[in-house]
Parts: structure tokens; sequence; C-alpha cells
């Protein structure tokens, strides 16, 4: 059985200088002087058809929050959000009527939209309905998560658990809006977080709404699966009644900057002549089409992450196809997979291969682009495509509708909600660090900048790009990074210091980074300045000890008499003189090896020189 879609919607842009104005629920338009709609409004009538703005009760409303930031978020032109509409009522020849919206002289675009889909991907044989309960009274679950690979370290995972030992690091205080058609908020791993519908008709098919939220924040109490982020609320809104740009308009209304919104919808594109297919060739992700894209401009202008699925269309979003206006597009569409255009700043996702032998099977080399996955410039990052193990479908237990479990969700699908999970993760991070919440365009650089890279398989190269797999642990590091002493860990160890000299020295670097004047004045000592403190401090030094050789000097001849000492007395002068000498010019070298590079403060063994308790035959005693 077919998951359910969304019909096709037929949109229709006025031009700006015609001032329509269309009363909700009104077979009537009115419009601004100069303009006519005579012919629309009995185009209208004759069909019972009316339209509805799509951003909003009225025109006015949807400018007043939609148009200036939008325009200045996007990097471009953009259609007026005000002039965007659908047509309500029963269509019964949308061809025609299109053509005759596009006669009207106060229109700028008409265009059919194809039918919105999940982007699942199933292989023949696979489960793809709602399989029967076998069990009236289910034995407990057990805990899946280690079939959950996507939560381990990197690179085969997303190091999902390293995120957990951070503060906010389960997607604390952040909300999240999934987008779609289906979903069981009574399963037993959706009960903690679940924010439930906030719009539209609920679908009975809601195995793949049901596995997506599993994915993202599937409760950790010790049975079935873990989501990502577990902390984070989660709610949904229904395609089953609204118009995809319209319930983008609302999930954006209904949060704020750094909270996430999931696209999980794609639907066929020129390709194949906007054409629905079982085998989903040629579908592309929904920002291509200038309402959903206006709808996502919207909510990322007013700091809102938008995760969208790249689609299961196996196609190239830089094909040259993707620049060519359709018929009925405004004429100030442009392609915006062409990352050089204006720009609606959703996160678009590719799916990536699991490790090989996940679950037993081998999909290609980890991180590889899956055979039917979109990809091109314009896709920002991957996620698992395949073998993902969440809440839904029951292929992996499938005891009652409530304690179902899949091992085998798949597609863009599986793997956008991964990246959500990820974003939740990291914004978590950040509120409960009381740093600012990444920004559409910081997020979208941010998985671009890090990550486990794409891996090439036979077929499908790394020059087909679906960008890398989040890496937690590396963003963590990127956002709060250590410091960074001026030693690194093998150069202290090479110097084989003692445990509490090397905390004395690790606390005088630090005090150093601290006191940047004072390794100043440390750098700038000069070696004459050495010299001269070396000179001073040996004449310093000599003066004990000249003074307690007086007391043993023996005069003859009177006054002006050479000094007469014994032998035995002479050589202990002067070697003690030696060494003290010697030890002065340790600690000069000392210093200067610290002002020049930061070398630790204690003197080397090399140079230490022998200060007394010396043998007679020139050994050093103990």
């Amino acid at each position: 059985m077919k998951d359910t879609y969304s019909a096709p919607e037929i949109i229709v842009v006025a031009k700006t200088s015609a001032a329509l104005r269309s009363p909700k629920g009104m077979p009537t338009v009115s419009a601004g002087p100069g303009a006519k709609v005579s012919g629309l409004n009995s185009l209208l009538k004759s069909g019972k058809l009316s339209l509805e703005p799509l951003f909003g009760d009225n025109e006015a409303a949807v400018r007043s929050v939609m148009s200036e930031p939008m325009m200045k978020h996007a990097g471009g032109e953009t259609p007026d959000p005000g002039s965007y509409y659908v047509v309500s009522g029963e269509v019964k020849n949308p061809k025609k009527l299109i053509a005759d919206l596009l006669n009207e002289e106060s229109i700028e675009g008409a265009y059919l939209k194809p039918g919105g889909e999940p982007p699942v991907y199933r292989e023949e044989g696979e489960a793809n309905g709602m399989p029967a309960p076998t069990d009236s009274a289910p034995a407990p679950t057990p805990d899946f998560n280690a079939r959950q690979i996507y939560l381990d370290a990197a690179p085969a995972g997303i190091d999902a658990r390293f995120a957990w030992t951070k503060p906010g690091g389960r997607g604390d205080g952040g909300r999240v809006i999934d987008l779609e058609w289906g979903w069981n908020f009574s399963h037993e791993d959706l009960l903690a977080n679940s924010g439930g519908l906030l719009d539209g008709s609920n679908s009975a098919n809601n195995h793949h709404g049901t596995a997506v939220l599993g994915e993202i924040g599937g409760d950790h109490n010790g049975l079935g699966i873990m989501g990502i982020a577990p902390n984070a609320k989660l709610s949904t809104i229904s395609f089953v009644t609204n118009p995809s740009a319209a319930a983008i308009r609302k999930a954006a209304d209904r949060l704020g900057p750094g909270d996430i919104i999931l696209l999980e919808i794609h639907r066929a594109g020129p390709r194949h002549n906007f054409q629905a297919r079982d085998d989903q060739l040629g579908y592309i992700g929904i920002e291509w089409w200038p309402d959903d894209f206006a709808a996502i401009l919207y909510a990322t202008a007013k700091g809102i992450l938008v995760v969208e699925a790249a689609g299961n269309g196996a196609e190239n979003l830089d094909d040259a196809l993707y620049s060519v206006r359709p018929a009925g597009f405004p004429q100030s569409w442009r392609n915006p997979f062409n990352r050089n255009n204006p720009q609606c700043g959703a996160i678009l996702v590719g799916a990536g291969a699991p490790p090989p032998g996940t679950h037993g099977r081998n999909h290609g080399a980890d991180r590889s682009r899956l055979g039917f996955s979109n990809y091109g410039s314009a896709v920002d990052c991957q996620g698992w495509g395949r073998e993902v193990t969440s809440t839904g479908y029951g292929d992996l237990q499938n005891n009652s509708s409530n304690t179902q479990y899949t091992d085998t969700f798949s597609g863009t699908s599986s793997a956008s909600p991964i990246v959500v999970g990820a974003l939740g993760c990291v914004q978590g991070w950040l509120r409960a660090a009381g740093k600012p919440l990444m920004t559409p365009a910081s997020a979208r650089q941010m998985l671009r900048n890090t990550g486990s890279p794409q891996q090439d398989e036979p077929g499908r190269p790394v020059s087909q790009r679906i960008g890398k797999r989040p890496n937690l642990r590396e963003i963590y590091g990127k956002l709060f990074p250590k410091p960074i002493l001026k030693e690194t860990l093998k150069e202290i160890k090479d110097k084989d210091l003692k445990e509490k000299d090397l905390k004395d020295h690790i606390k005088d670097v630090k005090e150093k980074e601290k006191e940047k004047d004072k390794d100043k004045d440390i750098k700038d000592f000069k070696e004459k300045d050495l010299k001269e403190l070396k000179e001073k401090d040996i004449k310093e030094l000599e003066k004990p000890i000249k003074e307690k050789d007086k007391e043993k000097d023996v005069f003859e001849g009177g006054i002006g008499g050479g000094v007469i000492r014994t032998p035995a007395e002479a050589a202990s002068s002067e070697a003690r003189l030696a060494a003290l000498e010697a030890t002065v010019q340790s600690l000069a070298q000392m210093l200067q090896l610290q002002g020049l590079g930061g070398q630790e403060h204690f003197i080397p063994e090399a140079l230490r020189p022998l200060v007394g308790g010396g043998s007679d035959d020139g050994s050093q005693g103990q």
C-alpha cells in the first residue's frame, strides 16, 4: 500500500501592482485603482471556486510580517508573499483553468503543483503498509538502542551519546515541528515530550511520521529505542488538510528563533513532466516551487532552522533542467538549487549508506550516496538513508500498534530526522551555556564545514555530493574550544617533570597567558641584560666568600703583602666560585629560553652544575 500523500494544488500569483484582495471564502476578489478583475471574478464564479490567501487570512496581514524581512533575508528579488493564493474548490479541468488564469491581466503566475509524498524508500518486498498486530497482550519491549548505530561515535554515527554528556545536549528547551501526514502519539516510546497535532487532520497511515518522531525524540525509558534529542518538545502539523506552504507558515508562526521545522515531503519534478511515480524517480525537494520557497523563507527569516529532505529522485540537482522556468511560474523565479540565486535558507539533506554489515546488510561504502538519493552542490549534509531503527512499521517488533518498531526505515525520510536531532542537541548546548543559538545560515555552514566525509562507491562517486554526516563531538569542539597551553602534553612528558612540578608548571603557564604584560617583559629580555645581570649577581655572590676567606688569610711583609692560602683552601675557594658562576649561567640560560619559547622554568638535567659535594677524584657525591 502506498503511503499517504497530498492532493495536487493550483497556486496563483497575483501582480503586486493589482493590489488584489480576496476575502477568505468569498467567490469574488477586489483590486486597486485601474486594475481589472471582472474576468477573474467570472472565471471563479463559473467554477464555484475562490482564491484563498496562502500565507494568512488577508493580504495586508501577510505583507506586514513577511515582505521586508523575506526580501532582505533571501539576498535577492522574491515575489510579494501577500500575492500568493491557492485555488479552493473542485477543479474539473486544471490545465484549462491555469491557462485561463494566465490570460487575466491581474495574474502574474498560475501553476499546478504535484501532490506531495513522504520521501521514504522501500524496495520491492519490504513492508509498506500497516502490519496487523500479532499479540493483543504483548510481552515487554526489549531495549533496541544497541541497534541504533547512528547514535554511536563518528564516523559510523553522529556521536549523540557524547552529546548527551554535555549540559543541554538532549535538546533541552528546543521545539521541533514535523510536517507530514500521520503519527501515532500513543506509542509507548513517544509519550514524554509529545506536543501532539497542532493543525490539520491526522492520517490513519501513521507509520512514517511515527518513525520520524522516534528518531528525533524517542523516550529514554529503558525500552525500545532512544531519540537523538529526547528533551526537545515535538509537535506536528499535517499536510492532509493544509497546502504545503500554508502548513510551513503555520509552523513558523508557532516557533521562535533557533527552533526547527522538518519538511518530510518531496514531489514529482520536471524530469518526468511532474508525473507521480511509484519508483519516485525525478522527485525533488519542495523549495523548487515558488510558494514553498516563499514559505520556507518566511520561517528562516524569523531565525527558524528548516531541514528539508532533498528527495529520492536519483536526480543531479545541478542539472540545467532545474534552471528552466516552467510555464506559469512568476517571472521573478530563479532556480533555488543554484546557490548563486536567491536562497530560502533551508538545510537540504541527502541519504548516505550506513556502515556495511549493519543489521547484516550491505548498501555500499559507509557514507556513500545511496542510489536513490538526490545530489548536487545544493545538498548540505547527509544522514543514514537505510537501516534506521526507530518506532513504527512493525518489521522489528509488531506486538501491538503502540509497540511497533522498525529496523529498516529508509530514504531521505530517515536521513533528515538525524540532522534535526543533531541540530537539536547543538541548540541545547548553546541554550545551556547562555550563548547565541545557531541561525539558519550558521547551522548550514557548520554542517558543511564539519562531519564525517562522504565516501566513494562504484557508480556513486563523491563528486555526486550529498555532503558530510554530522559529528556532534567535532561540532562541540568548535563551539566550546578548550584553552590552549603553550606547551603540548607531549612536550611536558618529554621534560620528565615530577607531578608537583608539572602542576606548578601548568599554573605558571596559565598565569603567563593571563598576564600578557609580564610575558612581554620576559620575551623582551635582551641577551645583554642577562649578561649584565649575571655579572652583577656573581659579584654579589663573591662578596661573602671573599670576606670569609680574608679571615683565613696569612699576611707576610706587612701592609700590601701578598695573600697567602694553603693549597687546599685555594682549591676549595676556586671550586665554589666556579660552581656558583655555573649556577648563574644556567639560570640565565633558563630565563632566556623561557622568554623566547615559553620553555619550562626548571633547569634541565644537562645544564645542572655540580654544587659542592664533589669527591677528590672528580666523581659526583651522593
